[in-house]
């Protein structure tokens, strides 16, 4: 007789408690007998996001030295920082040519681990079942494991990205902030790190105001993805259940109404959000330089200054705005993820380990599967 499943743990309110529960499940991977590659492969990604910040910086340097050579007219010196920028390309294209497969590379052993973690909880009674909790289950397993670890890495990569080059671009824009005190209208002026505290507030509003607009676009990608999974098991039952076209077409039809009513729910969430994004991004791109201008037009700076501290105020503000600019993909990561602990919880707590079969290039062939009620998974 197969074991009864534990009752399922209500899912997390907050985006907190999902992470929380979601690494708690799925970040084994960094402890199981996968744990060099899968350790590897995350430190080379710190790495390589390391490396792209350094090139950032002397991009940044670059934009200066090109524009005070442009200023003076020194052709030489123009030259020069062509041959120079050709260098920085050559750079930035093979740094993410290797990032790139260094996160396809993580994010596909992690949802093979996964998958191999739901899959032999799924079938550790010895063959799938459907207890309440449970429905979908291949779909979980196929669907939502990948969204969740793929865009888990994606969104980790850019978040350490952007803390990196925070880090990194905050002092440039307070020692661009230190020069010589600017007159306005009669008025002299001097606030240490000013560039900074503009990116500071600027970014701060733009937070406040994505996360207002981001909650109806998470709850619209978690009722999308649900209605999704019961139109692909409907269609799944209707091809295994034999049923005739009579029977199955209205239920079908009705089901992917429902689609189409939730596809529908999320582009206006869609269109909210993306509203404030356009707008927001446009003034990201004109605020710097209107910042930077009374100080030049003051002659305390060059114009090598301004495209400098405009960049790394744009860099600043972007790296303050990750979570704006990530909302959507936030979105999508937690319905999934939320859906992976469901199904998490409503199956068997002792797995038996069933192979995921060989991942090219990522995580050797398992072994030959235990029998039902053999040894756990690695965890």
């Amino acid at each position: 007789m197969a074991p009864v499943p534990a009752a399922p743990v209500p899912l997390p309110g907050t985006w907190r408690g999902t992470l929380r529960r979601f690494l708690g499940i799925a970040g084994g991977f960094w402890t199981s007998e996968h744990r060099r590659q899968a350790w590897g492969l995350t430190l080379g990604l710190l790495l390589l996001n390391a490396t792209e910040v350094a090139l950032l910086l002397r991009f940044n340097q670059w934009h200066r030295d090109l524009f005070d050579a442009l200023e003076r007219r020194d052709t030489p010196a123009v030259l020069l920082e062509c041959a120079v920028l050709l260098l920085l390309v050559a750079a930035f294209a093979a740094v993410s040519c290797m990032h790139l497969q260094a996160r396809r590379g993580l994010a596909l052993g992690w949802r093979a681990w996964l998958a191999q973690e739901l899959t032999g909880r799924w079938l550790a009674g010895g063959a799938p079942r459907a207890a309440p909790g449970e429905a979908n289950a291949d779909g979980r397993i196929h669907e939502d494991a990948r969204i969740a670890t793929e865009e888990a890495v994606e969104l980790a990569s850019s978040l350490s990205h952007g803390a990196m080059t925070l880090t990194c671009f905050v002092g440039v824009l307070w020692a661009l902030s230190s020069h010589e005190m600017v007159t306005i209208l009669g008025i002299p002026y001097a606030v240490p790190g000013y560039l900074l505290w503009i990116a500071v507030l600027y970014a701060g509003a733009g937070m406040v105001l994505a996360a207002l607009l981001g909650r109806p676009l998470v709850r619209s990608t978690d009722h999308r993805q649900a209605m999704e999974a019961e139109y692909r098991a409907a269609l799944v039952r209707a091809r295994d259940g034999g049923r005739a076209e009579a029977e199955s077409g209205p239920v079908l039809s009705g089901l992917f109404g429902k689609v189409a009513a939730a596809f529908h729910r999320q582009t206006r969430a869609y269109a909210h959000l993306q509203l404030f994004c356009v707008g927001n991004t446009r003034l990201g791109s004109g605020l710097p330089f209107l910042a930077a201008t009374p100080a030049y037009l003051a002659g305390v700076v060059t114009l090598g200054w301004v495209m400098q501290a405009a960049q790394a105020f744009q860099y600043v503000a972007g790296a303050l705005n990750w979570p704006v600019d990530h909302m959507p993909r936030i979105a999508t990561w937690r319905a999934s993820a939320e859906r992976v602990i469901a199904l998490h919880d409503a199956v068997l707590p002792h797995p038996a380990p069933v192979s995921a079969g060989p991942v090219p290039g990522t995580i050797p062939a398992a072994e030959a599967p235990a029998p039902a009620g053999g040894a756990g998974a690695p965890s």
